[in-house]
């Protein structure tokens, strides 16, 4: 199961309203009101800092310049958003002039935006997903109740083996969920079809760019509305389309030049002269751990013939959870690196960009597997599911049946 969870869509919208806040040309007026706070703070994000808002007998108000048609707001409950709580945060998309905006303290999920044409257009679609999402309300409950379990544990203090298990429960929870998410998916991309004029539809095409080609990629952005083209938002959408010429079969691998787990010098090029799959992964993916029993036994069954294994973590905060889950797992047979990535501290601004495996094979999801030829050149990429294992098993197969 593919692995792309609220952090990282909350992450993004974050960055784009950041992205959306330069050179002043418009501005936006907040009148805001909110149930369960008569007096205290909530907060909202600006070129990454906190920005308190006063909130005095249930009333609040936010203003802000914008050099975009469209400017999305993110207002927390708290100077710290809690992730894993959706009700303690919301963002909404507000244009130039005066809005009204009515919050309920108790769930920030509820907010109601007016004035707003592009946030007509995300209730809109709001509701054709949440259509899909009662069908599924049970295997919802269930994740969430399991999430909650998970946090409780964390504040009992209960032991690494408890926390584990739980976490293993929400990721067969969620398994359950995989027919929800692809009537989702289903369902967005045809909205975006049906509005290709919308600011909401083209801020929203780039949550769904994983599992789509470049050409389906660059025909819904060819499709919307001009005036938005030459947007901030735009040209970070178009430049991730772009990257998904990266990592694709028929092109050359990404090259990369850093230390393996054990502090060895480790380069693309010490491959050459094999196949190798390379598992972009990370200790709190468990569909990632999952996996490894299937891979060792790859290893052991092609590694004779040729097949080599590279791991590429996503634990780049945290080493010695990677280096515990290597040794746990017993997949320390094969190389292991972290991917290099880095952020300016305190921030979601990135830097050294050119030195992140990961970049250069536009992964977005985990676990996301790469094979390599002996010459360097991608010849087969799965993004992970039933159906993409049993493609890597059929290949592998293949490659070296004569060998």
């Amino acid at each position: 199961m593919k692995y792309l969870g609220v952090i990282k869509i909350t992450i993004l919208s974050l960055l784009l309203s950041v992205f959306n806040s330069a050179v002043a040309q418009q501005k936006f007026h907040i009148n805001g009101t909110i149930t369960g706070l008569t007096n205290g703070k909530i907060y909202t994000y600006k070129n990454n800092a906190v920005v308190p808002v006063e909130v005095k007998n249930g009333k609040f108000q936010i203003e802000g310049e914008m050099d975009e048609p469209v400017y999305n707001l993110s207002v927390a409950k708290d100077a710290e958003i809690n992730y894993r709580d959706e009700k303690t945060f919301t963002s909404v998309l507000t244009e130039p002039g005066t809005q009204t905006l009515k919050l309920d303290y108790s769930n920030f999920r509820k907010a109601i935006l007016t004035g707003s044409k592009t946030q007509d257009d995300s209730y809109r679609y709001d509701a054709i997903r949440d259509k899909i999402m009662k069908k599924y309300q049970k295997e919802f409950d269930k994740v969430e109740a399991l999430h909650k379990k998970f946090d409780d544990a964390v504040a009992a203090k209960k032991d690494e083996k408890t926390t584990e298990a739980i976490k293993y429960e929400i990721n067969d929870a969620k398994e359950l969920l995989e027919p929800a998410y692809k009537e989702i998916t289903a369902a967005t991309l045809k909205f975006l079809k049906d509005n290709p004029k919308s600011y909401f539809s083209m801020s929203t095409l780039l949550y769904y760019l994983n599992g789509m080609t470049y050409d389906e990629a660059k025909g819904y952005y060819d499709s919307f509305n001009p005036l938005y083209k030459e947007t901030k938002t735009a040209k970070y959408l178009a430049a991730e389309i772009e990257k998904m010429k990266k990592g694709i079969p028929g092109v050359p691998a990404g090259p990369f030049n850093t230390k393996d787990i054990n502090g060895n010098p480790l380069k693309l090029e010490d491959f050459k002269g094999k196949y190798v799959l390379i598992d972009f992964w990370a200790s709190w993916c468990v569909p990632c751990r999952k996996g490894n029993p299937h891979l060792l036994k790859l290893y052991a069954e092609y590694k004779p013939k040729g097949l080599e294994i590279l791991g590429v973590s996503d634990d780049d905060r945290n080493e010695d959870k990677w280096k515990k889950a290597v040794e746990k797992d017993g997949i320390g047979v094969w190389k292991h690196v972290l991917r290099g990535l880095q952020y300016k501290e305190g921030t979601y601004e990135r830097i050294n960009v050119d030195q992140d495996i990961s970049e250069g094979y536009n992964i977005h999801s985990l676990p996301t597997k790469i094979l390599v030829d002996p010459n360097g050149i991608i010849v087969a990429r799965y993004d992970g599911g039933e159906a993409d294992d049993k493609k890597m098993d059929e290949d592998l197969a293949k490659i070296f049946k004569t060998k």
